[in-house]
């Protein structure tokens, strides 16, 4: 199969991908909260701080934010409206009171400017516009406040446990960046990496929990196999599995990811 950038998953199609799976979303993703801490500890001494968290999803990450930081004011902002929907009667639920959500574009930020702290975005800048995306954070953040992109490289994604046994899905996940692409993003956007740190995460599975999260697409990409081709490597999967791993039960394996910290200049 011939692959290149210019093959993503297009909005429209990435909107319907979550709508559909917004249901159950928080039941086939894992929610990592180590780099929430890490962010907590690097604003240590913050009183009340406005943070806005950009492709918030159902909320899984919104509810660790607000279980970190006590003082905050919270803007949840994401394009898919069944997820905002979702995120609402959760963070509800979990009795936050401190919160706004709201449908609304990576590109075409809904804050007003110069108006928060923090801008937080989690696994989610591959659906973006960077360079739209970055022009819309600077103008938004005050002149000492904070980006921090929490996300996946990749040449992370190819020693993934998706990457090294289900065929496709690393070449075919042309959305994510490098390290090196994203530091030429932030330098023409005239802000700063102040810091960068990978996240390690131990992952440990059963093969019939990992066949239930492709066929339910828990991640995006598997939105843009056609239906035979997914049958066909979901089939050769299951079986690369068998071949690796000795206990079906235990299947363990390491997902990294990356936390820049941003600023203006």
């Amino acid at each position: 199969m011939n692959l290149t950038r210019e093959l993503i998953l297009t909005e429209p199609k990435a909107n319907n991908h979550f709508s559909k799976i917004a249901s159950n979303y928080k039941e086939l993703r894992t929610t990592d909260v180590d780099h929430i801490k890490h962010i907590k500890n690097l604003l240590d001494g913050e009183s009340k701080i406005n943070i806005a968290d950009i492709g918030c999803g159902d909320g899984r990450y919104s509810l660790e934010i607000l279980k970190s930081f006590k003082n905050c004011y919270l803007h949840c902002i994401d394009y898919n409206e069944n997820m905002i929907k979702y995120l609402e009667r959760y963070l509800t639920e979990n009795k936050f009171t401190n919160f706004c959500a709201r449908s609304g574009d990576a590109n075409k930020l809904p804050l007003e400017n110069d108006s928060m702290d923090c801008v937080m975005t989690f696994n989610a800048i591959h659906h973006f516009d960077l360079e739209k995306f970055f022009s819309e954070v600077y103008g938004s953040l005050k002149d000492d406040g904070h980006l921090f992109i929490y996300t996946r490289l990749r040449n992370q994604n190819y020693r993934s446990v998706w990457g090294e046994y289900f065929p496709l899905f690393a070449d075919m996940e042309n959305r994510l960046y490098e390290l090196n692409e994203l530091e030429e993003y932030v330098e023409n956007a005239e802000m700063n990496i102040k810091s960068l740190r990978v996240f390690g995460h131990s992952r440990t599975s059963t093969l019939d929990r990992l066949v239930h999260q492709a066929k339910n697409n828990h991640y995006s990409t598997f939105a843009l196999y056609d239906e035979k081709t997914f049958d066909e490597s979901l089939d050769i999967f299951q079986k690369n599995i068998q071949k690796n791993f000795n206990d079906l039960e235990q299947i363990t394996w390491h997902d990294e990811n990356i936390l820049l910290e941003i600023e203006k200049y």
